[in-house]
């Protein structure tokens, strides 16, 4: 599939990215990474006329800009910026194993892939033609998403939840005043990502906030397709979690209505 050099190079960007990410914790570890770089080649396979070099080392640095880990008043780094010493290193004798339009395009697909960004973008109107149009864009986007949903993702939410220190379900009489009942039922429909967003005071909210969105925000078939049984994974764990808090407060009879929280 790839020459010799271009072996190597991902192999470089492989390591490249397992030094980046072992300072993480699970939610975004190399682990994430790997699982990302798979599933967006399998996506890749499954269309036509898509590079794979450029969606596997897209996949590989897809994090490395993630402002989540930085502190508030860093600056914010490009791809390009943090990439040019990586491409500029493994270089053959001076001659480009990747040329200089794919790099722009591995740069540009790190700086364009979060989720958040691409929310603001759609907010604002910002979406251009490549965004629509772009698969290698679409395969690590989709991936990144996936890994964000069904049993891995309700895992990577656990993970992220005990680092930012934010409770597993707060006790609904604990909430602050506004119903998070409210809120959650007119911001949760999957395709409508640029709503108002959803207060998180606990894990269990995220799924709300965000992750049941997802499902709605695939660029591919393949994506679609998985993304479906993986959001059935992740509804089947709420609906759990809420029937536990149910039996909890009522011995199996459920919550009263001002303290059930709705999907």
């Amino acid at each position: 599939m790839y020459t010799e050099q271009e072996a190597a190079l991902v192999a470089a960007a492989q390591l490249r990215a397992q030094e980046h990410h072992q300072q993480y914790d699970p939610s975004h570890d190399f682990y994430h990474v790997d699982r990302v770089r798979r599933l967006a080649l399998a996506i890749a396979h499954s269309l036509d006329g898509v590079d794979l070099l450029v969606v596997e080392l897209a996949a590989l640095f897809h994090d490395l800009i993630d402002a989540k880990y930085l502190p508030k008043d860093a600056p914010k780094a490009t791809a390009r910026d943090t990439l040019d010493p990586f491409w500029s290193r493994h270089d053959d004798q001076d001659r480009q194993i990747v040329d200089e339009e794919r790099r722009r395009l591995v740069e540009r697909i790190v700086d364009n892939v979060s989720y958040s960004k691409e929310v603001k973008r759609i907010a604002a109107g910002q979406q251009t033609e490549w965004h629509f149009s772009c698969l290698e864009l679409h395969c690590v986007q989709d991936a990144d998403k996936l890994d964000a949903i069904g049993a891995f993702g309700i895992m990577r939410c656990a993970a992220y939840s005990a680092i930012a220190n934010r409770p597993l379900f707060v006790t609904p009489p604990l909430l602050p005043a506004a119903s998070l009942a409210t809120v959650t039922a007119t911001n949760a429909s999957p395709g409508n990502p640029s709503a108002a967003p959803v207060e998180e005071h606990c894990a269990l909210d995220h799924f709300h906030a965000k992750l049941f969105k997802l499902e709605g925000m695939m660029k591919t078939r393949r994506g679609k397709e998985l993304a479906t049984r993986r959001t059935e994974t992740m509804r089947r764990f709420v609906d759990d979690a809420e029937r536990e808090w149910a039996e909890a407060v009522g011995g199996g009879v459920g919550p009263s209505e001002g303290q059930r929280r709705e999907p």
